[in-house]
């Protein structure tokens, strides 16, 4: 059977399958009618010559002629019989006397003899309806004995009969249509098993049950395997495809044939199909999306939409970020302490002693204000890049940035996912402190203080804005909420998302005489487990 299997596509195994199974059936049918029809015909035989014979037996000439046969008259009903077979549609009419003389019989010769088997009229001369099936003058014979009575006495009997080879004929009539009926049957029934069997293998694009299964259960495997999450729906909005780097990105279950989440539906499904990749923001995830619609035939069945958590990788990019920003200012300070090496040089060439010293302490002092003053208070050279590069940005704006003396931040040893965390933390409560002096005057700042223990982080954020509306910080933290414009409002859901992973807690509170105060306290241990 295998080998079977092997030799035969599928397609043709279901034709084969099919027509196997309509043709039995058909078979069987015909068969149960062809025997419920040959049962019927004879029970209507039987009937129809029981009735001619009743009949026959009641006719005053028929009666007549008997008594005067049983009284040794040789008269006899040949005549009188033969318009009554043709009118009745039998094969004979056959009347006897009482001593089983023929008075009438298909063939004139056998008039006037005694019946050929004498055993079959004896219980119709006894007042018993018999009914015989035997050969006779003709062949096999189908026939009824009726009593001929007259005035309560049998005077003689009435057989009539058809022959089995008229019977047979008629059955023949009345089955031909069944025989037809059922070779149509089974014709269409091989038409519909090919169509089919060809339907089938078009669904199935030509491949084996066997192969599809092979080819699911390897596509179920790489789609697993792959980095991205894989999402797919139709057009009603169910899932056709899932793979378990979707599932762990979006936290839920998510299985096939169940509706998207509206949520997710929306942040995946209703932007512009694009299979260059967006950007969007879930929670504390960078995502980047690509859609695509899925064309099957020329028919669109739904949408696939490929995810990519860019979240580490953003992370990582601040990070480096960070230290570029770090580097750079070191390569700058490195430049000018050559300058400026070159200015204290040619001064003491002239001999200009205070002056060269009062350089050198001018040197001294710039660098502790803008690096070394950062540097003494933070040994973590990725957040120093930071706020290098967050403090050059406020500067350009016109706005004064800088470091608490209470900030302390010993040698970091952060575990890597935490320490992304952080830095997307710090990263945009500056932004948002940024983005809330709206227009920078003299007395415009920003002021960072960072404090680090054994186990936490605490950060502090102060700006000379224009503060937060009551009603803005009730839907602060609503993904997409912003007064800042289309594509914006994402920053605090960020933040508190990242504070959230962290086991920490957010507190806002108005800065005097005016802006805002954000102050986050962290888990920096354990944090992630």
């Amino acid at each position: 059977m295998k080998t079977l299997k092997k030799q035969l596509p599928f397609w043709v195994i279901v034709i084969a399958v099919m027509t196997l199974t309509i043709g039995v059936a058909v078979a069987t049918t015909a068969v149960l009618i062809h025997q419920d029809t040959v049962a019927e015909s004879k029970r209507a035989t039987q009937t129809r010559i029981l009735k001619v014979a009743q009949s026959t037996a009641k006719m005053a000439p028929v009666k007549r002629v008997i008594r005067a046969s049983n009284a040794g008259a040789t008269t006899n009903l040949q005549t009188f019989v033969k318009p009554l077979v043709k009118r009745d549609d039998v094969d004979f009419i056959v009347i006897l006397n009482h001593d089983l003389i023929r008075l009438s019989h298909p063939l004139d010769k056998d008039v006037g003899h005694h019946f050929s088997s004498l055993q079959d009229p004896r219980p119709a001369l006894q007042g018993r309806i018999h009914y015989s099936q035997r050969p006779g003058v003709l062949g096999p014979e189908y026939r009824v004995f009726h009593p001929v009575y007259d005035h309560g006495k049998v005077i003689g009997v009435v057989c009539v009969g058809v022959t089995e080879k008229n019977l047979n004929q008629q059955l023949q009539r009345k089955t031909r249509p069944i025989l037809i009926g059922g070779l149509s049957g089974l014709l269409v029934g091989l038409v519909l098993s090919v169509l089919l069997g060809m339907y089938l293998r078009y669904l199935l694009l030509g491949m084996e049950p066997s192969e599809i299964a092979e080819r699911t259960a390897q596509q179920t495997l790489v789609d697993d395997a792959l980095p991205e999450g894989v999402i797919a729906i139709n057009r009603r909005g169910q899932i056709i495809s899932v793979n378990r780097t979707a599932r762990t990105l979006f936290a839920q279950e998510l299985f096939r044939g169940q509706p998207l989440p509206p949520a997710l539906r929306e942040l995946l499904f209703t932007g512009v199909t694009t299979s260059s990749g967006v950007e969007v923001t879930y929670l504390d995830k960078q995502l980047l999306i690509s859609t695509n619609a899925l064309w099957v035939r020329g028919k669109q069945l739904g949408q696939v939409c490929l995810i990519r958590d860019m979240s580490e990788i953003t992370g990582l990019i601040n990070k480096l970020a960070g230290t570029e920003h770090y580097v750079s200012s070191l390569r700058a300070q490195t430049h000018e302490f050559m300058n400026q090496l070159q200015v204290i040089n040619g001064l003491l060439e002239l001999e200009e002693y205070p002056r060269a010293l009062e350089f050198v302490g001018q040197i001294t002092d710039n660098y502790h204000q803008d690096i070394g003053y950062v540097t003494d208070k933070i040994k973590w050279p990725a957040m120093v890049g930071l706020i290098l590069g967050k403090s050059k940005e406020a500067k350009e704006q016109g706005i004064a940035f800088k470091v608490t003396a209470t900030s302390s931040v010993p040698q970091a040893d952060f575990d890597s996912q935490v320490e992304v965390l952080l830095l997307r933390i710090v990263s945009n409560l500056l932004d948002n402190a940024r983005d809330a002096i709206k227009h920078p005057n003299k007395g415009s700042l920003i002021s960072l203080t960072l404090v680090s223990t054994a186990t936490q982080l605490k950060i502090v954020v102060r700006d000379t804005g224009s503060g937060i509306a009551p009603a803005v910080r009730e839907q602060m933290f609503t993904q997409g909420f912003s007064t800042k414009g289309h594509q914006r409002g994402y920053g605090m859901g960020i933040i508190r998302a990242a504070v959230t992973r962290l086991h920490g807690h957010l507190k806002i509170t108005a800065n005097q005489p005016v802006g805002t105060v954000m102050t986050v306290v962290v888990e920096t241990k354990e944090a992630l487990k």
